[in-house]
């Protein structure tokens, strides 16, 4: 009876196995890097800084400074860990590199018919599979998250916020973030034009690569965990606010393979698109703050403790709102 019931129910046990092994190794990396993440960095900053006064005192470093002056002065400022025009801008830049070539392959897979697109007919048809489950309730509220109404709802709340906590500079990086990738996956849909899985469950009339909701997840809530971030004073709270909005980001990206929205390659795509314009988002954001437009270690009072709580429980009741007026009716 019981390889029966395995068998009659793989696909279900096989993402129960998949979030398993998710929440472990996200408990796994919280307890690292709460534990060993912030010594681990001093000591890199340390050694690097150790490594670029050896390498001043080289006699090939010194007959490049005195050869070539604008060149190595250009190449020194690159590799500065003390401001932020320095290492930090670099490593943001080739982070935006890096994830443009990333996306550029994957469109390349599945344009070009690669194995890729084999397994996303197959993951699909697995989760086809899963329309009757109790599961699909779940993540059509998780999915309504990144919709284009809550969406809106939630760039206005944050909106609001950082303008009680005057701090409206913040802004632009989430205009940037939001506006940037919708427009971005807009037109990548418009050139693609990918049909969308053919067990749909929520009928969409757009494109399918990228997804958009895996993007906006990525932009918009990535940013507004960035800004928690930034605010928080305290290391372990930063990393728990980094592993729940990485936890947060797969399960509206896995409501859109289950529900049948997108396939698996969509959701990558849109995670690509989301994560390439959070980097310039942030980017803008941190040159702000470096020009000395934002300021980061505010006066927290109850009213703006209060005003945070408040504003995720009316996210979280108005998604839940949109979900069972507009969202379930799609169902039936």
């Amino acid at each position: 009876m019981l390889p029966t019931l395995i068998q009659d129910n793989q696909p279900l046990l096989a993402v129960s196995l998949l979030f398993l092994f998710i929440i472990v190794l996200l408990v796994v990396l919280q307890y690292v890097m709460v534990r060993y993440a912030e010594p681990l960095f001093r000591q890199i900053r340390r050694y690097w800084l150790m490594l670029r006064r050896y390498l001043g005192q080289s006699a090939a470093v010194i007959a490049l400074k005195n050869t070539h002056p604008t060149g190595y002065h250009f190449l020194s400022q690159r590799f500065d860990i003390r401001h932020f025009y320095g290492l930090p801008l670099t490593l943001l830049f080739v982070g935006m590199g890096y994830i443009v070539l990333l996306f550029i392959g994957l469109v390349e897979d599945v344009m070009t018919v690669q194995p890729i697109v084999a397994m996303d007919y197959f993951v699909s048809a697995q989760m086809s599979r899963l329309h009757d489950s109790s599961l699909i309730k779940f993540f059509i509220v998780m999915t309504s998250f990144a919709s284009t109404v809550m969406t809106v709802l939630v760039m206005l709340v944050t909106a609001v916020i950082c303008w009680v906590l005057r701090q409206r500079y913040l802004l632009i990086g989430l205009l940037i973030a939001t506006i940037g990738s919708t427009a971005f996956t807009f037109l990548s849909k418009t050139i693609y034009h990918r049909a969308r899985p053919i067990d749909i469950l929520l009928v969409e009339h757009t494109y399918s690569f990228p997804s958009g909701h895996a993007t906006i997840t990525i932009a918009l809530y990535g940013f507004i965990a960035y800004l928690l971030i930034r605010f928080s004073q305290h290391f372990s709270q930063q990393v728990r606010i980094f592993v729940v909005a990485v936890f947060f980001a797969i399960l509206i990206g896995f409501s859109r393979i289950l529900l049948n929205e997108h396939y698996l390659s969509d959701v990558l795509g849109g995670y690509l698109v989301g994560g390439l314009w959070l980097t310039v988002a942030i980017s803008v954001t941190e040159w702000l703050s470096a020009i000395g437009k934002i300021t980061w270690r505010i006066e927290w009072d109850t009213s703006h403790s209060y005003l945070l709580w408040l504003s995720a429980v009316g996210i979280l009741l108005s998604t839940l709102t949109y979900a069972k007026l507009y969202q379930f009716p799609l169902l039936s």
